[in-house]
């Protein structure tokens, strides 16, 4: 049987995007069905479109070696051509590597990615043939009650990683995405914010200016805070919930983004996805962000307990032992890995949630505010704006 990696035979580096390889398609096949697959007849459908790269789903009948009948498949292929991300000029490759290394493998699977029959690479493209994964998908079918279920299967996911996964894989982004979005937007948007704005109120500019100006030392708080992996783009469309002999599993797709940033990073990610990209109603921004980021949290701090052999009392987090005191994760008579288990009592300051949503998020709203033209568009800007930086009290 083939091996999952395979160095082309045909054109990659000139290939169409959408253009599918009858031959390559037959090995990924002969892979997903552990068998000699001999012919193929499919039919193709785009996912999703672009100019360097393109996801099609591929359907149809395989006829395998000495059966007498076809066998049904649905499968997907991801074609990926080099592009540069700013700051990240890698990411192109970077889903490619996860699954080639095998770190899908070796992942929690409390979210989880799509098994993958074939790998293809040249020098400027590369190809990965996956499973199709059905399932509820996007922000008309993911709700609150969705997204706050993803936020704490998160939190689980990324609490373990801390505790156990490899923190110098040369294929992950090394550094923070805040980091990255902070330099990148508020690029785009110094000039905007240097002088008043038509119609974007002034107590907003100065209190995006005052972030700014205050940025190096409010990221460089961030370094207390748990390191774990990222997946960088919790968006709706790349959440999939997929429902099988009466379970439930829950898809994380789409991971050129994934690199080692800070717990919480990417909680704040897939509450702003929720909104920023949708046409969901501005007003229902406090409770969905109170049950994602509670959920988060919750999750990070239920793996901490089961780390310690302990529970959880209740939501906010109080943990018990088996007799009945309480335990703090902070206290002293922690052993073991005492650091990286004390990190787990963790929770997200209001203050914390602000400063996180400024520096990745409130600068990107602002350029989108100037550049967009559609007028309730602006104000959906404002109203996430206002919201997110109001403080308590």
């Amino acid at each position: 049987m083939n091996t999952i990696d395979h160095k082309l035979d045909y054109e990659i580096d000139n290939v169409i995007i959408g253009e599918i390889n009858k031959n390559a398609l037959i090995r990924a096949l002969s892979n997903k069905f552990n068998a000699v697959v001999c012919d193929v007849e499919y039919a193709s459908e785009v996912l999703q479109g672009g100019t360097v790269g393109d996801v099609t789903k591929l359907f149809g009948q395989a006829k395998i070696q000495d059966e007498m009948t076809a066998q049904p498949f649905e499968l997907v292929v991801k074609t990926q051509k080099k592009w540069d991300r700013s700051g990240d000029p890698g990411c192109w490759r970077r889903e490619y590597e996860i699954y080639h290394h095998g770190l899908v493998d070796k992942l929690p699977q409390e979210l989880k990615l799509p098994q993958c029959y074939l790998l293809e690479e040249s020098t400027d493209v590369t190809r990965i043939w996956m499973a199709y994964v059905d399932g509820l998908t996007g922000n008309k079918a993911l709700n609150v009650a969705e997204l706050a279920e993803a936020a704490y299967q998160l939190g689980v996911f990324q609490a373990k990683y801390h505790l156990q996964g490899e923190m110098n894989l040369p294929y992950i982004r090394s550094f923070p995405a805040v980091h990255s979005s902070f330099d990148l937007w508020w690029g785009y948007t110094e000039a905007l914010l240097s002088k008043p704005i038509k119609g974007f109120p002034e107590e907003l500019r100065t209190v995006l200016n005052h972030y700014a100006a205050h940025s190096k030392e409010i990221l460089d708080t961030f370094d207390v805070l748990p390191r774990t992996l990222c997946q960088g783009d919790v968006h709706h469309d790349n959440l999939i919930f997929n429902h099988s002999l009466g379970e439930t599993s829950i898809y994380l797709i789409d991971w050129d983004r994934a690199g080692y940033g800070y717990m919480g990073e990417d909680a704040v990610d897939l509450l702003m996805e929720a909104f920023i990209y949708s046409d969901r109603d501005p007003s229902l921004l406090p409770e969905y962000r109170q049950k994602i980021i509670d959920s988060y949290c919750r999750g990070v701090r239920m793996q901490g307990a089961r780390t310690l052999g302990v529970k959880i009392q209740n939501v906010n987090g109080t943990i018990t032992g088996k007799d009945g005191e309480v335990l703090n994760i902070k206290s002293e008579s922690v052993t073991g890995e005492d650091v990286k288990i004390r990190a787990l009592n963790f929770h997200m300051s209001e203050t914390l949630i602000r400063e996180i949503f400024v520096l990745s998020w409130g600068f990107r709203i602002v350029d989108r505010y100037v550049y967009h033209e559609d007028a309730a568009e602006k104000r959906r800007c404002l109203e996430i704006l206002e919201m997110m930086l109001k403080e308590e009290g």
